[in-house]
């Protein structure tokens, strides 16, 4: 399996240093777009997504900003991915998937976040940001989030410490299905040295 990874990283760094080998002779240092830029004069790669024109390609009937918006509801405290809603913001085939937990169904999802009392323990900033839907997925919803917290009540028999606590970045996802209910929720830590 490592082999693997090994070469796919090689294969990504020949094509990148393909990609940007040229450099302008008459400004020293300088580095010139490697295939074609678009009209906006934006760089492109050899193989990099044609992002609009995945979008227009897509068949799901929500477009990417309004599934954004969708996402950011979901997200809100008035719905809290479905702890404020009792759950009817999730499709009835929900799944939350994690690196470590899940997959977990709807009813099992919303009773182990109703007994953590995150929010009674924990004053949580979430600093959620980057949203964008995936091209190859159009139906996915990808942002990120660096959350910090304060532990400000008892959690599960641990007594508040008043600590300040720095979560590492992760990347989150939402899945929806057509009308807008939540099929899929997960997290996964994108750089386990910080936080």
């Amino acid at each position: 399996m490592k082999l693997s990874y090994i070469a796919t990283a090689a294969i990504c760094i020949t094509k990148g240093v393909e990609a940007f080998a040229q450099t302008d002779t008459t400004r020293p240092n300088a580095i010139v777009a490697p295939t074609t830029t678009s009209t906006t004069g934006t760089m492109h790669l050899p193989g990099e997504i044609d992002v609009q024109a995945a979008y227009q390609a897509s068949t799901f009937p929500i477009t990417p900003d309004n599934l954004i918006n969708r996402a950011k509801q979901v997200l809100s405290p008035a719905i809290g991915i479905g702890t404020k809603d009792a759950g009817a913001c999730i499709a009835d085939d929900f799944e939350f998937c994690a690196a470590v937990v899940g997959p977990l169904p709807k009813e099992e999802y919303l009773a182990a976040l109703a007994s953590f009392q995150l929010e009674t323990s924990f004053d949580i900033n979430q600093n959620y940001y980057g949203f964008f839907v995936d091209p190859m997925q159009t139906n996915r919803v990808w942002f990120f989030t660096r959350q910090v917290a304060k532990h400000v009540a008892t959690f599960v028999g641990v007594e508040a410490t008043g600590k300040d606590i720095l979560l590492p970045p992760q990347l989150m996802h939402m899945d929806f299905n057509e009308d807008g209910l939540v099929r899929e929720f997960g997290f996964y830590t994108v750089d386990r040295r910080q936080g």
